[in-house]
């Protein structure tokens, strides 16, 4: 009677381990990064440099060409992109379909917010936000047409770059709060995925050109992590590196000075400035990473 019970018990439990074992997760989706080369195309590719793709049209060496590209950024989910074509539309480009429309004209900086279902970005009325086809514009800051835009992880805030200066304002609406303004030139804040830290670039280390720093979101320490000219920084999704804009020279080798530098390419590097590598070849010029997917 106990071994019949048993057996019923070892039975129920086998069936449930087979009906566990076809439920399988979701694949994630490939972590990548975009850029522009400087000369007006957009790519993506690979965390690790792997699998370039050009996915804006060729141009020739005229920034006012209609197609020149730049100032390219990711969906959080990595299968869109947004970027600026002929200094003031809006495109974006389904990864997929390589399908490409224009959903705003008048825009710069334009970056996607946590969730996928906004894009910010900034004009000649200040910073702005929308939905992803272009519609229910809303004015965020008035006035302050910032560099830089980026989101806070929870999406409640955008920090853009006025002046030298770093700006948070309130997605909801209300004033504008200075995060960082001091003596020296900062720009391009990004914030650790847990939102505890906040990167940035500075000419603070005396330098021709500009470095990249780290200090906490709340204020405090401010932490160098490139001793060489380095900007555009972004973390992964899980914290675990920091992409960035690095120049060079054509041999490769990293430059203080950015007037002895001639070519700009991706590089990464862990939280802490350390283990910094190039990730673009060096048979394209590349600068002003933006990262998606891998979730």
């Amino acid at each position: 009677m106990a071994l019949s019970r048993l057996l019923r018990v070892l039975v129920a439990s086998t069936i449930l381990v087979a009906g566990c074992a076809e439920v399988s997760a979701p694949p994630r989706a490939p972590l990548i990064m975009s850029f522009d080369d400087g000369w007006g195309q957009v790519f993506v590719a690979n965390l690790d440099g792997s699998g370039l793709r050009q996915v804006s049209p060729t141009v020739g060496d005229d920034s006012t060409d209609s197609l020149y590209g730049h100032s390219a950024a990711l969906s959080p989910d990595g299968t869109q992109l947004v970027y600026i074509r002929g200094g003031r539309f809006i495109e974006l480009v389904d990864l997929d379909s390589s399908e490409s429309r224009t959903i705003r004209e008048g825009g710069q900086y334009a970056v996607f917010s946590p969730d996928g279902s906004r894009v910010a970005f900034s004009s000649g009325s200040g910073v702005s936000i929308m939905n992803t086809d272009g519609s229910d514009v809303r004015v965020i800051v008035e006035g302050q047409g910032g560099s830089g835009i980026t989101f806070s992880p929870d999406g409640s805030r955008v920090l853009f770059t006025v002046g030298g200066y770093i700006v948070a304002a309130p997605m909801a609406g209300g004033e504008s709060k200075v995060v960082l303004r001091d003596q020296f030139w900062n720009a391009d804040p990004a914030f650790s995925p847990d939102g505890s830290t906040l990167v940035f670039s500075s000419n603070r280390g005396g330098n021709h050109g500009s470095e990249i720093y780290s200090m906490p979101s709340g204020g405090g320490e401010i932490t160098a992590l490139t001793d060489t000219y380095a900007v555009h920084p972004k973390f992964t999704p899980d914290g675990s590196r920091i992409i960035y804009t690095r120049a060079t020279t054509q041999s490769g080798e990293t430059v203080v000075d950015i007037a002895t530098g001639n070519r700009a390419e991706i590089a990464s590097m862990n939280p802490d400035g350390s283990d910094q590598k190039r990730l673009t070849p060096r048979s394209i010029t590349a600068q002003m990473p933006s990262i998606g997917g891998g979730s």
